[in-house]
């Protein structure tokens, strides 16, 4: 069966709903700390680690271990017959490794909604610049495409610094001095807290706009 990627004509003629995902984790972490998804009742954020709990309530959000919600993402998708959606591989592959009696059916059923490749093909002008703005070091991701005011998304220019790994590392190490109270935090590392949760939505409402973005352009090409 043909992968769900935005070139394909699995994803052009989809008319399947879609849970739209993102995770924040360190590259050493074997599950991700933080995640947002966006459900068909709207967007929430999810805290995994039990060192963040009282942060994590302390901005609203919920708190559940990685694999809980995990398992509910592939209940409620195979439920509503829904497509799961990330921005490249890696959630697939988390979500496949934590269910794994149901890795086929994520693998089928998930949509990569990485747009480098379309833009490269079908926004040329737009993608040099993504380039330019990602710098030689990497290759353009989801943020060096919602800044381009073409695309027309308002992202937040001072999300641009976070650092997602850094901001977890430190309040994991912050938090296990303070025996896990959050108001004994610093101001600052409550200000990295507030900055890396907004970061991750940004990241799955971005991510649904550039899809939106993508079918747009598809519609005025076909």
């Amino acid at each position: 069966m043909p992968r769900h990627t935005l070139q394909s004509s699995a994803f052009l003629k989809n008319t399947r709903p879609v849970i739209w995902l993102d995770v924040e984790k360190r590259k050493a972490d074997p599950e991700p700390g933080l995640t947002s998804v966006y459900w068909a009742d709207g967007l929430k954020t999810y805290a995994h680690d039990a060192i963040l709990a009282t942060s994590a309530k302390a901005r609203g959000l919920d708190f559940q271990p990685w694999a809980q919600l995990a398992a509910e993402v592939v209940r409620v998708a195979m439920a509503t017959n829904s497509l799961i959606a990330g921005y490249s591989i890696p959630e697939r592959d988390l979500l496949m490794a934590s269910c794994p009696v149901h890795a086929a059916w994520i693998k089928e059923n998930y949509l990569n909604a990485n747009a480098a490749k379309w833009f490269k093909n079908q926004r040329p002008a737009i993608y040099a610049e993504a380039c330019r703005t990602a710098g030689e070091r990497r290759k353009p991701g989801l943020k060096d495409f919602l800044i381009q005011p073409a695309v027309g998304y308002p992202y937040k220019k001072y999300l641009l610094d976070v650092q997602p790994g850094s901001i977890l590392g430190r309040m994991r190490k912050l938090l296990a001095k303070r025996d896990g109270v959050h108001r004994e935090l610093t101001n600052e590392a409550r200000r990295d807290w507030t900055n890396l949760i907004e970061y991750n939505r940004q990241d799955v409402l971005g991510m649904i706009h550039v899809v939106g973005y993508v079918k747009a352009g598809n519609k005025l090409t076909s």
